[in-house]
């Protein structure tokens, strides 16, 4: 599996004016003014920013809180209006990323990376919306997720066997009710194997632990993105990782995922 260590905004009230991609301005203005001010240490944290919007910071790994946070909140949106999420994170546990993106799939929120959205955020978030935005200086970073290889790790105990047996089905069945490809991070996984020709399509002056994956790519796998003001070109994915830090080594695809 590609190896590194899981926000969305809104429909407004009558007579707001709306963005392009569907947010509130002022809202989004919040939120992003909120996170500006938060250090990368903070621990993750959930904030509604208008009745129909959700700024979720999850810089800090996901936890129980604020995944709970995150439920409680997007409940509290009436029924019938669309929840948009703005999210930025690190990722996290697969369960809690799952359990969030179960919510966006049942609300069918939209959801807008701000910044980084990487690992947990998108499998599980980003992959989840049936809209999604990336918004700019943004980027959504894969490194694969729960695969059956796993189950052959030496030092797995029996325990450990069936939480991961169990995770690998939801994974599946979460993977298949958003229409994304299935075996999306088994192909990933391929990626390491030493003799893999698909990685002559990365730079070889590293060892590749993320990748982002174009829109064509994206579209092809079931996951359009409504719209996309991040980078689109390995120089350009480069430079904005560096600006962001910590050193990540990204591959940007723009290959067919093979079937």
């Amino acid at each position: 599996m590609l190896r590194y260590s899981a926000l969305l905004f809104a429909l407004a009230l009558p007579g707001t004016t709306l963005a392009a991609d569907g947010l509130d301005p002022a809202a989004t203005e919040r939120c992003v003014a909120w996170m500006k001010e938060r250090p990368s240490s903070a621990p993750a944290e959930v904030r509604t920013v208008a009745p129909d919007t959700l700024c979720a910071d999850f810089t800090s790994s996901l936890t129980k809180e604020s995944r709970d946070a995150f439920l409680t909140q997007m409940s509290a949106i009436p029924a019938g209006v669309t929840p948009q999420v703005i999210v930025r994170s690190m990722g996290g546990d697969v369960e809690l990323g799952m359990d969030i993106g179960d919510a966006i799939l049942d609300r069918k929120a939209s959801v807008h990376a701000y910044q980084l959205c990487v690992s947990s955020c998108a499998n599980y978030l980003f992959l989840a919306a049936p809209t999604r935005h990336v918004m700019p200086d943004s980027v959504v970073l894969f490194h694969g997720g729960v695969v059956p290889r796993m189950m052959k790790l030496p030092d797995l105990t029996a325990e450990g066997r069936q939480r991961l047996q169990a995770s690998i089905e939801r994974q599946d069945g979460f993977l298949r009710r958003a229409a994304v490809y299935p075996p999306l991070f088994e192909w990933m996984d391929r990626l390491n194997e030493p003799d893999a020709n698909l990685m002559h399509h990365c730079p070889a002056d590293r060892t590749i632990s993320l990748i982002q994956l174009s829109d064509a790519v994206l579209a092809g796998i079931g996951a359009p993105v409504a719209s996309n003001e991040g980078p689109r070109s390995q120089e350009a994915v480069d430079a904005l990782v560096a600006r962001y830090g910590p050193a990540m080594a990204v591959c940007y695809w723009d290959q067919p995922v093979k079937h």
